[in-house]
């Protein structure tokens, strides 16, 4: 019998051992858990503002958006005798801002209102557009060397009719035109006359 009240006496040790290896993970998970309440009460406002100030949750709003339609609405300078003009249409989703579809449209596109009313594109439509971003204001549009034999019409050139179709967002302040890599000078299309 007192084998019995031995074996009896070790089970119980065994449950308080078992309660205590229980309570320290708890109390772990608890501080943890405070821990991370009491910085996201004092962080949460300064992550909150610096997720609004980047820009991100519009970003993802209109790629939400632009994923949903094939085609997309543009605006674009297309040149005539009388001077530059502003056309609206849609053309069909090549890039994935609205800013690339333009340069891709004033390549490849000739939208009928803008054909009706006499005018032209001066971009070359042997031009490949390389690549296009847009930082703090300023948009960069990287483009093939075939851009450099865009006509000249008048007093209107390609680089011109690029720079000015990009400054109708209200966002870009400034272009800065690429041929591979490589800052073209605005004055390049005026020398070249």
């Amino acid at each position: 019998m007192i084998e019995d009240d031995d074996k009896f006496k070790q089970k119980e040790n065994l449950e308080v051992k078992s309660e205590k290896n229980l309570l320290r993970p708890i109390i772990v998970i608890i501080t943890f858990l405070l821990w991370c309440t009491l910085l996201s009460y004092f962080f949460f406002p300064k992550v909150k503002a610096a997720i609004n100030d980047s820009g991100v949750v519009p970003l993802i709003m209109n790629m939400q958006e632009e994923q949903s339609t094939p085609q997309r609405g543009i605006k674009a300078i297309y040149y005539s005798q009388d001077g530059a003009k502003v056309f609206s249409f849609v053309t069909q989703k090549r890039g994935s801002t609205y800013l690339h579809d333009t340069i891709e449209a004033l390549i490849n596109d000739y939208p009928e209102v803008a054909l009706k009313n006499g005018c032209i594109s001066l971009v070359s439509s042997k031009t490949k557009l390389i690549g296009l971003s847009v930082s703090r204001g300023i948009c960069y549009v990287d483009l093939s060397k075939e851009f450099l034999s865009s006509p000249s019409y008048k007093n209107y050139n390609a680089y011109d009719q690029i720079k000015e179709t990009l400054l109708l967002d209200d966002k870009i302040e400034k272009v800065v035109i690429l041929v591979e890599g490589k800052v073209l000078d605005s004055n390049y299309f005026i020398t070249q006359k």
